[in-house]
């Protein structure tokens, strides 16, 4: 392991006494080879609710419930984010790629670091998501189209359950990044020609943790939502459509 020292770092930080910020280059091979290696198997991840989530009670969900080859350590940042530092990276992309995942219904928002690795300006805002899109008519059950659909829902990454470049079932599968911050779209049109008429397509989320049906966002329960108005019968009936699976 590299032991790094209080006059190595300080060799390579430019500091001015009238600057606001330091600037750091010019790095040994050394001390950048330990931070990359770093940043390579690390991510940090943010709860999604306004609840506080104990670095306990995540370190138990990380165990039991991700079953990592070998322990991941869990460092807690501030209220609802956390470093976790997995022993390989065949894990941590294990991670990335099986989720979304939640807490207690609450979503988890994995960034991976990026740089100098700074998690005050992560928005963790983007989560990839399993997508179904139901009623899609014959001419949109490709993995072109598949490509369009997603675009309009997000950043789209694939088609799933693909067979020789149709898509074989009753529903499209997709997989995008959506983002969290925005109301989730319960449907989407698909239309021909300008003048005719639209096909609606379901859209329908897999592993969709808790949302406000007031607002459609992910992050915070109904009771606390900053858009909420009251309807007849204090009822919230705008996202009460919007699927999961």
């Amino acid at each position: 392991m590299t032991n790094l020292n209080y006059s190595d770092i300080c060799s390579v930080l430019a500091l001015e006494d009238d600057a606001e910020e330091v600037v750091i280059s010019n790095l040994q091979s050394d001390l950048r080879t330990a931070g990359e290696k770093k940043l390579a198997c690390s991510l940090v991840a943010c709860i999604l609710t306004t609840k506080v989530i104990t670095r306990e009670s995540f370190s138990l969900f990380v165990q039991n419930v991700w079953r990592t080859r070998a322990t991941v350590g869990v460092e807690s940042l501030e209220d609802n984010k956390f470093i976790l530092r997995f022993a390989s990276e065949v894990d941590r992309r294990r991670i990335i790629s099986n989720g979304p995942w939640s807490i207690e219904s609450y979503l988890i928002a994995l960034e991976i670091p990026q740089g100098l690795g700074d998690y005050t300006k992560m928005k963790f805002n983007r989560v990839s998501f399993c997508v179904q899109l139901h009623n899609v008519p014959i001419f949109g059950m490709t993995r072109e189209m598949g490509a369009v659909l997603g675009s309009m829902l997000g950043e789209f990454e694939e088609v799933l359950d693909i067979q020789s470049g149709e898509c074989i079932g009753k529903t499209l599968r997709l997989r995008v990044i959506i983002d969290v911050s925005k109301p989730l779209k319960r449907f989407l049109k698909l239309r021909l020609d300008a003048d005719k008429e639209a096909s609606i397509i379901l859209v329908r989320y897999e592993r969709l943790p808790d949302l406000c049906y007031a607002c459609g966002i992910l992050g915070h329960p109904l009771r606390e939502c900053p858009s909420r108005k009251p309807l007849q019968g204090d009822q919230p009936i705008c996202y009460l459509g919007i699927g999961s699976v």
